[in-house]
């Protein structure tokens, strides 16, 4: 998203699989000014994501009636984390679940509190605004590559995973969890990608490391398996999951989403190396 919306309409994509509620929700964005587009369900709504459309902010329920919201928020972590921050989920009784995942990025509003779930969407929407701008300054200063940590015990994924990402980061790779352990508590990141499977010090193990010893950077760590990735979601919930091997334009889309949001914090341990 530009950060010159205020030149146009906001874009929200609202979801919501009973009829009533969606068409409640439609009026209460229509009459605030928004333009809308719609969708019943998560599918129809990741394929409403996938297109050309702008979408400025998500409005969703995730209650235990009404679950598709978890659904279209799991997928965006995965293909749009450009929009993690971007959902107003609309229910009175989160899940268990809700939290750990969403990680106090979003909020739920009831339904019944029409002015307010207008309020957080245009706050969502405003917060984003200013950060794009932000983050724009920051790349202009900050020209040098992204670092880049990169565990995997597989000598061919990590040699190959490491040649395409050398273009655009500057990678350090280890083929241990424990070795990037060891890393992280005397170096710096802008992304840590990790695999979840491997025998010295898993993936599972760098993330509760990196979890209590430096919570901070819990938002950069992207996870790669060779499987469904169920656990990793389990353990790492909110985390990126990616399949070895599959869908490489949405995790160079993550990479770059998560580069921006660091450096948009102007952590001064990122500043360029002196010459």
């Amino acid at each position: 998203m530009s950060a010159t919306l205020s030149s146009g309409r906001p874009t929200g994509l609202v979801v919501h699989d009973d009829g009533e509620a969606l068409d409640f929700l439609v009026r209460l964005f229509e009459a605030a000014n928004f333009d809308v587009i719609t969708a019943v369900s998560a599918f129809r709504a990741q394929t409403q994501l996938e297109g050309e459309r702008r979408v400025d902010v998500v409005v969703a329920p995730w209650d235990s009636d009404h679950g598709v919201g978890g659904e279209v928020y799991r997928w965006a972590l995965q293909k749009r984390y450009d929009l993690r921050d971007q959902f107003v989920f609309i229910g009175t009784d989160p899940p268990e679940e809700f939290d750990l995942i969403v990680g106090g990025r979003c909020l739920v509003v009831s339904l019944s509190r029409a002015a307010e779930i207008v309020r957080v969407a245009l706050a969502a929407i405003k917060r984003r605004v200013h950060l794009e701008a932000s983050r724009d300054v920051a790349f202009s200063f900050h020209s040098f590559k992204p670092r880049l940590l990169l565990a995997d015990d597989d000598p061919m994924m990590l040699a190959v995973m490491g040649d395409l990402l050398a273009d655009i980061y500057s990678v350090t790779r280890v083929d241990s969890g424990n070795a990037a352990i060891n890393l992280l508590a005397n170096q710096d990141f802008e992304v840590i990608v990790t695999d979840w499977q491997m025998d010295d010090g898993s993936g599972g193990d760098v993330y509760r490391w990196i979890e209590d010893t430096k919570p901070e950077l819990a938002h950069r760590v992207v996870i790669l398996t060779s499987n469904d990735g169920e656990d990793a979601q389990a353990n790492a919930p909110g985390r990126p999951v990616f399949r070895k091997g599959q869908d490489s334009a949405a995790l160079t889309a993550v990479l770059t989403e998560i580069v921006r949001q660091v450096r948009g914090e102007s952590n001064p341990a990122l500043e360029p190396p002196a010459v």
